[in-house]
């Protein structure tokens, strides 16, 4: 009876999804649990990652309402859209949006109703996803192409990613498209590609920094940029 209760408990225990140590299927499978997959994993980590703001109280004074101040310590502008969240030392905590770019040093501030007798705050705030810049592209010699992507979020690294290098004709036909990985990028750091590409038979490169949009980013209108050959060609200026 002992050991029929035993498998009885195993089987509730896997079905559930529960990992149960040394247990194994009919056909002697090990039995795991199941994993977030590492698209879940990154909007996990994503949401936990919190930035500290300056909070200030308006003192003993403050007995008819409570006030206090959020203020962008960070040396780096808050864009517009962001939520910052605030706790008080009396209980009270809330979260206020931004209604346009907050500068370094500058402060929103939040109102309550309702008798508060003095306390102090403290603010967070989770910063937004990355964003790539695609910085230059150009021919470093007839053969070879070299691309300059950044990341510009003074809070985030972004992993891998996808760049896309074309090979043009005046004024948009495309001669020839590849894909490149791009490593991961620290906050605001930027790296440098040198990709194979023959200036015979065409007339500008174009590059696409995270052209396949994963991770998605807060701004994709500066992931495109084109070599100066568009500009220096007379065949390559829009019409």
């Amino acid at each position: 009876m002992k050991n029929v209760s035993s498998a009885l408990a195993i089987a509730l225990l896997a079905g559930a999804g529960f990992l149960v140590p040394g247990a194994a299927s009919a056909d002697n499978t090990p039995i795991l649990s199941p994993t977030p997959t590492p698209t879940v994993q990154s909007q996990y980590r994503i949401a936990l990652l919190t930035v500290p703001l300056a909070c200030s109280g308006s003192g003993a004074s403050d007995v008819a309402s409570r006030k206090h101040s959020i203020t962008n310590n960070t040396g780096h502008t808050i864009p517009k859209g962001v939520v910052a969240h605030w706790v008080a030392s009396n209980s009270g905590s809330g979260n206020v949006t931004l209604t346009s770019d907050l500068a370094p040093n500058a402060s929103v501030d939040v109102y309550e109703g309702g008798q508060t007798n003095g306390y102090t705050c403290t603010a967070t705030f989770v910063p937004p996803s990355a964003d790539l810049v695609l910085k230059s592209v150009a021919w470093s010699n007839d053969t070879t192409a070299t691309v300059v992507v950044q990341n510009t979020s003074p809070w985030r690294d972004v992993g891998a990613t996808t760049l896309r290098l074309q090979r043009m004709k005046c004024f948009s036909t495309q001669v020839s498209t590849q894909d490149a990985p791009t490593a991961a990028i620290a906050k605001g750091q930027s790296i440098t590609l040198t990709i194979p590409a023959a200036r015979a038979g065409a007339d500008y490169l174009q590059a696409t920094a995270n052209a396949t949009n994963s991770p998605s980013e807060p701004n994709t209108a500066n992931n495109v940029n084109k070599s100066v050959d568009f500009a220096q060609n007379k065949s390559c200026t829009p019409q």
